[in-house]
Order: C-alpha cells, then structure tokens, then sequence
C-alpha cells in the first residue's frame, strides 16, 4: 500500500474511534455558538424562501437535505479559511435531523456535531489544494463530515462507521465549476453531501455491501479525485471546530477581511480620500468583479461602502466615493486583502491577514455577531441562542427539542 493510502487508512480508522474526541470546555463553547447560527440561517431562509418543502417532511435523509441547503441560501453560514470550506451547513444538518428523525438518539447528539466537524475538517485538509482545485470541498469532505456524524449519532461500532465511510466514498462528488460560477448552486452541493452522508450511515447500519479498496488504484479515491493525502501542520486530525468563524459582515465572505481593513483605515485617518485601492486573491477576483452580480459579491461598491460608513456592518451606498476605489486580483492568499491608497492626510497601506470572525469571545466580534442574528431573525435569536445552550448543557427536554423541531422545519 503506497504512503497516501496507508494515512487515508489511518484516518479513518481514528474518525471512526469516538474514544479520541476532543471536548474540552472551550471547544464546546465554540460548537455552541457555531450551532445557535446554523440554526438562525436556517430560520431566516425559513422565512424568506416561501417555495414548499417536500423534503423537510422526508425523514432523515429529505430533513438534512433541507437544512444543509436552508442553511447556506443568503450565504452567511459558518466558514473555515484553513480548509477553504463550510463544514457546519452540512455537518449541522446530519446532527440535527438525526436527533429530530430518532428520538432515542438524542443523546448522542454532542458527540454527533463534535464527530462530524472533526471528520469534515480532517478530511478537506487530507484531500489539499490540488483536489479543491477541481471539486467542491464543502461537497466532498462534507459528505465524511456527514457520515460521521450520522454514524456517531445513531451509535454505529467503529466497524460499521467505517463501512459508512466506504459506502459515501464509492458515491461522492461535487464539481468545482459551482465555486467559479456561484449560482447558488453550492446550496445543492451542501444539500447533496448531508443527504449522501446520512444515506452511508443508514446503510451501513443495514448491512449494504461495499467496496474494501476505497482508496488506492486508478479508480480509487486518491488517483479519481486528486488527493493529496497529506499532514497539514503534521497532524492529521483536525477538531474541526476551533478554525471555523462566523461570517458577521453582510456581503460575501471573500471580502470581509478588506471591509474590516478599509473600515479600520478610515476611522484612522478621518479625512478625504484620493484615491483606494483593494487587492485580493486573483483566482476569486473575477466573481468580485463581475457587473453582472448583485451587490453582495462587489468588492469596489462594498468596500466604498465601508469607507463612507467607517463601520463593516454598514455597507448602504456610497457613489461618491466609489469611483475613488479600484478592485484588484493579485498575489494574495484566500480570505486576505492588500489596501493601499491616499488620503490628503498622506499614503497608507495594510495587509489583512486574518480575516474577522474567528475571535469568537471578543467584544467586537461578540457585537457584530448579535448584529446580524438579530437582522436576520429579531428576537428570536434570544430563544435559539438559549435552546442550543440547553442542548450543549445537557439540560434539554422533550420540549426543548419540539420548539427546535418547529423551527428547523419552519412551521
């Protein structure tokens, strides 16, 4: 066995291996807040998608369809910058309606979501660039994302967890075109993961046959979809909870970190702009660039935006400064962005390295966050905030997981 497929072994068997689990106090506290915004992107598109679901009443497999899909439709889920992909659209969706779908199993429902997280992010870094040049990450490693947590929810042996895994690999996919064109069908490759993932488990659960070489020759997983089966920071497992953020800023994610940037430079200098200019990485430009796409994706109108208002959250527009930004693509990493210009007060430059949204506990992000659950769904973010917490404490009910059920299925 070569080298790639004795760790994509290894791998699995340790995601399968519930005993080895992180969940230490501050993980858990970041998976709650992680959960409570799930569930509020999948409230507010219960609200504003007024299309009828026949798959929310579908069972397992339709309600985790409709989540992971609800989830992501105004495209403010969660999002992990190291494994470029959204693991709790899909990973979320699984946990959820395993709980809502089986009664019985909800008390696994922790170590489901903390499963689940931890196989979505170990995988996307084990599959690397070169397979997220080509396929849809958030598809692919979410599929695993979502098989182990379906798996952990209904309390499937590492033997069957692992047959779970092998039936979603023989089946995966999701092309990488979704990414370059951004049609909103990432939503269906979500929708599509948490259905396949939950799908496997329920299989292997029945006993459905599957393949004993998932992984090497030239139809295997590694050779078909260009894994480069490697150690990211020499580690092969990764949490999957502590590297994922909370998109607050209301415009695509891909730009938060110059609206941050451009935001901080304009309270700085407190006088009138020549001239900005806001460079970000060039394989994502062309979207950020495109007339053709509303405003939530414009890197210039939003970033002049953010300079008239001097606040990330306020991006009303602002013509009289737009004509002073130009938009660039560049050598720039994914989730960064390179700002310089002038204003009468004299030059400036900043590069933004780190986009907002990770400090979870701090003040201002603290703040942002707030801001955006409450324009997405008022004060209901209160109630759901203090539902998920009653699930994280171990203090739910039969009542508490109704009032969730009633909300997930907007009803």
């Amino acid at each position: 066995m070569s080298d790639k497929g004795e760790l994509a072994q290894r791998l699995v068997t340790e995601l399968c291996d519930l005993s080895t689990i992180q969940s230490s106090p501050e993980l858990v506290k970041r998976l709650e807040v992680l959960l409570a915004d799930f569930m509020i992107c999948v409230v507010s598109a219960n609200s504003l998608n007024k299309n009828g679901s026949l798959l929310k009443n579908d069972g397992l497999i339709g309600l985790a369809t409709r989540l992971a899909s609800q989830s992501a439709y105004e495209d403010k889920d969660d999002l992990d910058w190291s494994a470029i992909n959204h693991p709790g659209s899909v990973v979320f969706a699984a946990s959820f309606a395993t709980a809502i779908a089986f009664p019985d199993y909800r008390k696994n429902f922790l170590v489901s979501t903390l499963a689940g997280m931890r196989a979505s992010a170990s995988m996307a870094h084990f599959f690397g660039p070169s397979h997220r040049k080509r396929w849809h990450i958030t598809a692919t490693a979410g599929t695993f994302g979502a098989v182990s947590a379906t798996a952990a929810g209904i309390g499937l042996d590492p033997r069957t967890a692992m047959r779970a895994f092998h039936l979603a690999g023989t089946n995966m996919g999701g092309i990488g075109q979704v990414s370059r064109e951004l049609q909103g069908t990432p939503r269906f490759n979500r929708a599509a993961a948490a259905a396949l993932g939950t799908a496997a488990a329920l299989g292997a659960y029945e006993e459905m046959p599957t393949i004993t070489n998932l992984w090497e020759g030239d139809r295997g997983l590694i050779e078909v979809f260009d894994l480069a089966g490697i150690l990211t920071d020499g580690s092969l497992i990764k949490d999957g909870i502590s590297s994922v953020l909370v998109r607050s800023f209301p415009a695509t994610g891909f730009i938060h970190a110059a609206l941050l940037g451009v935001a901080e430079i304009a309270r700085e200098h407190q006088s009138p702009l020549i001239n900005l200019s806001v460079t970000v990485n060039s394989g994502v430009f062309p979207i950020l660039n495109d007339p053709a796409k509303e405003r939530w994706w414009n890197l210039q109108l939003n970033c002049a935006a953010v300079w008239a208002s001097q606040d990330p959250m306020q991006l009303a527009p602002a013509p009289a400064i737009e004509p002073l930004v130009t938009a660039l693509g560049g050598d720039v990493p994914l989730g960064c962005a390179l700002i310089t210009g002038e204003t009468k007060k004299g030059r400036f430059e900043r590069f933004v390295e780190k986009a907002p949204g990770l400090e979870l506990f701090d003040a201002q992000e603290r703040t942002w966050r707030e801001q955006k659950w409450m324009s997405m769904v008022g004060l209901s973010s209160q109630e759901i905030t203090e539902l998920v917490h009653q699930l994280i404490s171990d203090t739910s009910d039969e009542k508490t997981w109704q009032r969730i059920e009633h909300l997930l299925r907007g009803e």
